[in-house]
This record gives structure tokens, C-alpha cells and sequence, in this order.
């Protein structure tokens, strides 16, 4: 071959010439019809996925359709880059508050918020129905983010590969776009599915080969998309199986959290057995805390209160006022999380609750429901409640005029007979009154019935305390100053055959259930109709969600008070100790340490309990799993994690209140959440006295409190940054450094941190 036949070979500049067939599909390349193409594929996409949900949203995913087209356009039509990638970020971005993010925790980066609630959402995904037609939120949103997720990956192949697309590009680009169109098929029947098939089928073909066709083989390509759409729908029904081909019920299972919690009410009034692993269970929006209640124990058996009905028919509510009633009555949305139950988790006096996945029936007790079947992580209902809480005032002032039809069952307790294996029901006389019989059947002379059984030292102290009060409320208030002295808090007591009694005069040491089962015992004895309930105390506040997180830890019980012109009022006898109450720290190795003066008010809410001994499992309800674009989903996240982190880690940290809350927050990044009531001495003891990490805290301490200009310094900071990483994992470190991240400390002011460069 010569050396000109060579040269003419060679393009301009040197470079070789593309092959004639190349450079003949490359002059068939027509951006804006693949847009299209790429818009209508898309278009149908979205359609379909909008049927997982009930009521559809479409507005949100053609929202976000729009976005992803307008990104793969830049793609297409643009030479920069970097102009996409950036388009992209800001899209993503946009992606997660279109899908029903809160736009404040997309626009300050409040990741771990998000992270927790969309991770509720996923795990909830398995026991969701299709199409949704529940109440909880993230759901929902999880749902238009799978969506968004599928969209993005066919948007950014589309705008990041050549122009010249090949036939695997193009593939490529359409696998997430199937994907769309085709899961709620395999969820939710279609009722023309071979021809929603033949759709799909006629818009891939479009956005594959379409911008490829020349005008003089269009007719051709048109009778050959048609034989071959006849043909799939004839070969459809043999190639139809009974079972799918992927099982994705069993991959869906794996989204749901791996330990699931369950409660048994009954008051055992022995060790604690509950599950107590700082689990969320469940969360709760209101209007204002109470306490979470899942039962009513009405029955004293003789031993301990117990689950039963004491009352038949009629409105609990009747004598109270409208007015009142529509002053303490609210709206709860609950959204169960690592826990399984048959009751209705509500508050007070419940109405009939909606929404809810399961059938639904009266509990024993007016007020409380129970389901057919167990519900389960995720699923999510409202309920309206009637809570009163009025004030010490209101209720001094209530009087003692109680129904008479509720009057027999809820001043009636079972003891046992004088020389009988069998039980007898004593019914005492209204506050402050010697007229019981005219209230229902009951023995002839009920103090005698007490003084011969067990429970004769409660009777008389009951009536002792009664005695000296002038209203129902101070005798409430006598029986819960007599509890508050000489009673201590203790999780393990002695068991006895009559635990009250044994509680009152005898150890003096027990739990919630011992001191709302002793003080509900007295005031039925003295006249007052009262009961115990069991539940969940309020838990703590999120401020970014607005809603209460429930933990595991938070099981309780406690007493309600029947007053006139009020109903049922709550009270708690228990003493602050009580983890549920906020007061004790309970660590990994089971050691109490008593709580002290607060760290920081928090607007009346407390965190979990736990020990920073030692790092808390996760209480997040999911326990990982995959799904369609999980992994994604997690990219995303980690990339606005290190964005976050590169923008605000170094940043000075003026004032002392500062470091405070910065300390806060690193506790509970690290899963040391501590209770109300902690101090900066018991967390500097629990680091050891002459650690740097103590000492740490203490410059803090001294900052706060004593006026001290000492700043921690470098090296301390770093002794704590080590500190909390200890014991999480090969992961720990990362975890410490994203909770106390290299800050430059501010410098000239008192109370400042004085302390230059970064630490």
C-alpha cells in the first residue's frame, strides 16, 4: 500500500476517520426524538406506578418525570459536564422535598432525620397493601421515591452517555423506565395486562430504534412492530406461570426489621421481663403528650388488677360537658415501628379509630379497641381522644357526685373469703359515705369482710387517709404523698402471694406496677372509682418530624381517677427513677445511677434512657433489606453526608451554650442518648475523672457554670472524639468524627473557646 493511499485514510488533524456505517448511524442520531421518546416511556412509567397508591399521586411523580427529562435534555444537548453534574445534585435534591421530604430537612441537610424516617417508611413496605391506602407518610413517600429513583438512573445514563447511543446504551436507559411500568403489574393485576404489554412493547421499540428508522422504512419497521406485538400476545397466555418469576414477597420481606416487640400487659408484679432494648415502637403525632395508652385493668382479682369489664352499656362520658370535652379532645396519628399488638395504642377515652389495616372490636374496657389480627411495623391509624387534664384547683372543686351506674363496678375489689378457697366481692361505700348497698350487691358488712382478709393493714390505711381529707382530690393527693416517703424504686422485688399488700407494709420496694396497682387499691377502698392503665409514657419529642418517638423503654403503668365533670384524669405515683419516667440510667451491664439536675430543659420531653458505657442498639424500625433502588437511595445519602460535612465541619463554634449542644447532639449521634436530668458531672464521671475526655467536658462545665475562660483544648477534643467511638464498630470512628467533626474553635470573647486551629 502506497503513502498517499495511507494519508488519505487519516482525518483532519491526524485523526482516523470513523467507518462508513459508524458515520452513517451517527447522521441518523436525533437528540430531541429520544427526548421524546425517552418523555413518552417515562410518561407511561409514572401512570402506572401512580396505581400503588390510593388516592394517586400523580401530581408528584409528573413532577418529578419533568425533572428527569429536563436533566437528561441538559445531558443530550449540552457539552459541559460539569453543568449536568451540578444540574443533577440540585435535582436530587429537589427529587426528595417533591416526593414529600420536608423542605426544611432537604434545605439544612438534616440527614439523619431523613434517613431515620425514610428507613420507616421501607420497613413498613412489606406489610403495606396494595394499592396503599393508609395514612402513614413516609409510605407514601418512600413509594413516590422509589419512583424518583428508577426515573434518575435512566435520566442520568441517558445524559452522560455519547450521543451516539448504541443498542446496549439504549438498553441500558430502558431497564429502570421497565421497571417502572412493570412492578405494579406484579403487585397489583392489571385489567388489560397483554395490552399494557403491547404499549410498553410499542415504546421501547420507539425509544430503541425509532430516531434510527429513515422515512422510506418507516412503513416497514410499523408492519414489523405489529407482527411482533400479535405475536407476543398470542404467546403470552402460554408463557404466563402460576408463580412469578422472581418472588418478590421474598425479597420485599427483607425490609422488615429483624426483632419485632410484644408486650403483655398483665401486672406480674415480679422481675421485669418486658423487652427493654431502646427499640422505637412506635410514634405518635398529637396536639399536646399524655400518656400512650394501650389497656384498661379495671378488675381486682385479689391479687393484682387484671383485664376484664365491670361496667355493661352506657356512655362513660355522659355527665360530662360538651364544652369540656371538646377542650381536652384531640387528634392522634400512630405509626407503629418494631412492634407487633392486637390493641389500639391510643390515650384516655378513645373513639372508634380510623384507617385502621385491620378489622376492628370494642376492647373490656369503654374507651379501648382491639384488632382481629396483629398489626405490625408501619402500620399507621388515627384516633381521636378525650385526655382531660385539668388543673389541682379544678379538681379540688369537682365534688364526690359520681354516676351511680358506674359507681359498683369501679369501688368493687375481690378478696378472698375467711376460711374458703373461693373469692368474695366487696363493694365500698362513695367518698365519704356509709351507703354501699344501695349500688349493687355486695356482703353485709364490708369492713368486717377487710379486717378478716389479707388486706386488712390497706383497708385501714385507706380509711385513715380518707378520713383526714376534705375532698376526693386531697385524698388523692394524701395516697400519693404517703407513696412518695419511705418507698423505693426497684426492679426486681420479692414475689408474694399478695404483692400490694406485701408492697405497702412489708419490702416498700417495686416498680410501676407496684405503685399504680398499691395507689389505685387505696382509692377504692376509700370510696374514689379508680383503676390502673398500661401503655407507654409520652417518649421523646423529634421537633424535625413533630411527633413522639416511643421506645421499649417507655412501657409503663399508672392510675386514673374517676372526677365528676371531668371522667377519667391520669395520675402517676411512680418515682422518677423509673426509666420510663426519665430519672434512672440503666447501662449494658445493668447498673442504675440515680438522676440529677438537667443538662438542658427540653420543653417538658426526655430521651431514651441508656449508659455511656456503652453504644445502644439502632431504634430505628428497620433492620435493613433491599429493594429497588436501595442502593441508590444510600448513594445519595452518603454523597449530601459528605457534602454536609465538608460545608459545616469546620466551622467555629462560638460560645460556651454552643459547645453544650454540640455535646448533646454527639451523644445521641453515637447512640448514647441520655435521660432529662443528666448533669455535665455524671457524664465526666462516667468518662473517668482523669481522662482527657473528662477533662473535655469539665472546661465545659466550668465554662457554664463557674465563669471560667478555660477552653477544652485540642487534644481533649480529640480524647473524646476517640471516647465515643469506642465500641461501635469498625465503623465507630467514622460515627465519633461525624459527631464531634474538626472544628476551628472561636477565640476573643469570655465564655468563647480560646483554643486556635482545628481540633
Amino acid at each position: 500500500m502506497s503513502a498517499g493511499a495511507q494519508v488519505a485514510l487519516l482525518g483532519a488533524g491526524g485523526r482516523h476517520a470513523s467507518p462508513p456505517r459508524v458515520r452513517a448511524e451517527a447522521a441518523l442520531e436525533q437528540p430531541m426524538l429520544r427526548l421524546a421518546a425517552f418523555a413518552a416511556l417515562g410518561l407511561y412509567g409514572v401512570l402506572r406506578w401512580s396505581t400503588l397508591l390510593s388516592p394517586a399521586a400523580d401530581g408528584r411523580l409528573l413532577a418529578l418525570l419533568a425533572l428527569t427529562v429536563l436533566l437528561a435534555g441538559v445531558g443530550l444537548l449540552s457539552h459541559s459536564k460539569l453543568l449536568v453534574a451540578a444540574l443533577a445534585v440540585i435535582a436530587a435534591l429537589a427529587a426528595f422535598a417533591i416526593a414529600g421530604v420536608p423542605l426544611s430537612w432537604v434545605v439544612h441537610l438534616r440527614i439523619a432525620v431523613a434517613a431515620r424516617a425514610i428507613g420507616n417508611g421501607i420497613a413498613a413496605l412489606p406489610r403495606a397493601s396494595v394499592p396503599y391506602t393508609g395514612i402513614n407518610q413516609w409510605v407514601r413517600t418512600v413509594n413516590v421515591l422509589g419512583a424518583a429513583v428508577l426515573l434518575f438512573d435512566a435520566a442520568l445514563l441517558l445524559a452522560f452517555t455519547s450521543r451516539a447511543l448504541g443498542d446496549l446504551g439504549r438498553a441500558a436507559v430502558a431497564l429502570p423506565m421497565i421497571a417502572l411500568a412493570t412492578v405494579p403489574a406484579a403487585l397489583l393485576r392489571p385489567k388489560f395486562p397483554y395490552l399494557d404489554g403491547l404499549v410498553l412493547f410499542g415504546l421501547l421499540a420507539a425509544f430503541i430504534w425509532g430516531e434510527r428508522i429513515r422515512r422510506d422504512q418507516l412503513g416497514a419497521a410499523l408492519a414489523l412492530l405489529v407482527v411482533a406485538g400479535v405475536a407476543g400476545m398470542i404467546a403470552a397466555p402460554a408463557l404466563e406461570r402460576n408463580k412469578p418469576w422472581l418472588n418478590y414477597q421474598a425479597l420485599t420481606g427483607g425490609l422488615a426489621p429483624g426483632h419485632v416487640d410484644t408486650f403483655n400487659w398483665s401486672q406480674t408484679y415480679g422481675p421485669i421481663h418486658w423487652p427493654r432494648k431502646g427499640r422505637a415502637v412506635l410514634d405518635v403525632q398529637a396536639s399536646r403528650p399524655v400518656y400512650w395508652k394501650a389497656e384498661n385493668l379495671d378488675v381486682f382479682d385479689g391479687s393484682g388488677w387484671a383485664l376484664g369489664s365491670v361496667v355493661e352499656g352506657g356512655n362513660p362520658l355522659s355527665d360530662v360537658s360538651a364544652a369540656t370535652i371538646s377542650r381536652w379532645t384531640q387528634t392522634l396519628h400512630v405509626t407503629l415501628g418494631a412492634m407487633s399488638t392486637t390493641q389500639v395504642i391510643g390515650a384516655g377515652q378513645a373513639s372508634p379509630p380510623q384507617h385502621l389495616p385491620e378489622t376492628l372490636f370494642a376492647g373490656a374496657s369503654p374507651g379501648t379497641w382491639t384488632t382481629a389480627t396483629e398489626m405490625g411495623p408501619g402500620d399507621s391509624y388515627s384516633v381521636r381522644v378525650y385526655t382531660p387534664q385539668p388543673s389541682a384547683a379544678e379538681l379540688a372543686s369537682a365534688g364526690d357526685q359520681y354516676p351511680p351506674g358506674m359507681l359498683p363496678g369501679y369501688l368493687t375489689i375481690a378478696v378472698p373469703a375467711p376460711d374458703s378457697r373461693s373469692g368474695q366481692d366487696v363493694i365500698f361505700p362513695p367518698f365519704h359515705s356509709t351507703a354501699s348497698a344501695a349500688y349493687g350487691p355486695t356482703v353485709d358488712n364490708p369492713a368486717g369482710a377487710m379486717l378478716s382478709s389479707p388486706y386488712a393493714r390497706a383497708y385501714l390505711l385507706a380509711r385513715r387517709l380518707e378520713l383526714r381529707s376534705p375532698t376526693p382530690y386531697a385524698f388523692m393527693t394524701a395516697v400519693e404523698r404517703y407513696l412518695a416517703r419511705g418507698y423505693r424504686y426497684n426492679e426486681s422485688p420479692p414475689l408474694s402471694a399478695y404483692p400490694l399488700e406485701n408492697f405497702l407494709f412489708l419490702s416498700k420496694e417495686g416498680y410501676c406496677q407496684q405503685f399504680a396497682g398499691a395507689m389505685a387499691l387505696l382509692l377504692r377502698m376509700g370510696g374514689v372509682p379508680a383503676r390502673v392503665a398500661v401503655g407507654f409514657t409520652k417518649g421523646r419529642y423529634d421537633s424535625a418530624s413533630r411527633r413522639w418517638i416511643v421506645t421499649d423503654l417507655d412501657a409503663h403503668a399508672w392510675v386514673e381517677a374517676w372526677f365528676p365533670r371531668y371522667g377519667w384524669v391520669q395520675f402517676d405515683p411512680t418515682p422518677a427513677a423509673d426509666p420510663a419516667l426519665g430519672g434512672q440510667l440503666v447501662d449494658l451491664a445493668g447498673v442504675g445511677i440515680a438522676a440529677s439536675p438537667s443538662l438542658k430543659p427540653g420543653n417538658g420531653t426526655r430521651t431514651g434512657a441508656a449508659a455511656l458505657g456503652g453504644p445502644i442498639k439502632p431504634t430505628a424500625s428497620s433492620n435493613g433489606g433491599g429493594g429497588i433502588g436501595a442502593l441508590e437511595v444510600l448513594g445519595i445519602i452518603a454523597v449530601l453526608a459528605v457534602l454536609a460535612t465538608v460545608a459545616v465541619g469546620t466551622r467555629p463554634l462560638r460560645g460556651g451554650d454552643a459547645m453544650l449542644a454540640e455535646l448533646e447532639q454527639a451523644l445521641m449521634r453515637t447512640g448514647r442518648t441520655l435521660p432529662g436530668g443528666t448533669t455535665l458531672s455524671a457524664i465526666e464521671r462516667r468518662l473517668g475523672a482523669d481522662t482527657d475526655a473528662a477533662a473535655y467536658v469539665r472546661a465545659l462545665r466550668l465554662q457554664r457554670f463557674a465563669g471560667s475562660g478555660e477552653a477544652p483544648t485540642a487534644r481533649q477534643r480529640r480524647a473524646l472524639r476517640a471516647q465515643l467511638g469506642t465500641g461501635l464498630g469498625p465503623l465507630g470512628r467514622l460515627r465519633a468524627l461525624w459527631a464531634v467533626p474538626p472544628r476551628r474553635l472561636a477565640t476573643g470573647k469570655r465564655n468563647d473557646l480560646s483554643a486556635a486551629g482545628l481540633n
